[in-house]
């Protein structure tokens, strides 16, 4: 599976991690299933197993409902909702953080942590209310799409605590790029750690939707299927 092993290991964040670390991006030894078995315990397993339809998926019935346009148009606009308010706040919080700069110049990087986590928390909590929403929709939507819906459920919540700590460990590898900056750069180098934590900020927020965009494009391909 070379593709799924490229894909998996080009993401925009780990791409951005790896230049501000610099480190080099090792190539992923095993493929994304053989990682995923790792890090599944023997309970996860059964309640994937358990996600799963009991016969072949050709078998569900792939009757939409006459509101699955609408629900398509729906979740679309809460996707846009979201990304929009997010991406404010990650340009807000720059904002803040250079005028804040003359009054932390003591302080470290402590305060772009602090920004860095608060952001994380606002992600998390948002693209997970919107994830529900969506599954929602898609159960709404038609009995192929509800059985998608309950295995995602399962994932995000087997997955939910490996992804938090993951997450959680960025701000504290940026700090190593707020002293190498603060040494390198006498002049400016604060702006540019503030460009870059935001530029990072984004990157997070991209990863962080891949599942809901996964789901609404199963949602659209049911909609164009069913004209």
């Amino acid at each position: 599976m070379p593709a799924v092993r490229a894909n998996f290991a080009s993401s925009r964040l780990v791409r951005l991690l790896s230049a501000a670390t610099a480190r080099e991006q090792d190539a992923p030894r095993q493929d994304f299933a053989e990682r995923l078995a790792q890090w599944l315990s023997a309970v996860d397993t059964v309640r994937l197993h358990a996600a799963l339809p009991p016969g072949p998926v050709g078998a569900i019935p792939t009757t939409l409902s006459a509101g699955a346009k609408a629900l398509r148009e729906r979740t679309d606009a809460e996707l846009a909702q979201v990304r929009a308010a997010l991406t404010q706040g990650i340009a807000a919080q720059a904002a803040q953080a250079l005028r804040d700069a003359p009054h932390e110049a003591d302080a470290g990087h402590a305060p772009h942590r602090k920004r860095h986590l608060d952001q994380q928390g606002q992600m998390a909590q948002k693209v997970a209310a919107l994830r529900a929403s969506v599954r929602q929709a898609l159960s709404q939507a038609s009995p192929r799409l509800r059985q998608l819906a309950a295995l995602d459920a399962v994932l995000e919540q087997t997955l939910g605590g490996r992804e938090h700590k993951l997450m959680a460990a960025v701000p504290l590898l940026l700090e190593k790029r707020f002293e190498q900056l603060k040494r390198a750069q006498p002049e400016g180098w604060h702006g540019a750690y503030v460009g870059e934590m935001q530029e990072m900020l984004h990157a997070e927020l991209d990863l962080r939707l891949q599942p809901v965009i996964g789901l609404m494009h199963a949602l659209r391909s049911e909609v164009e299927k069913h004209p």
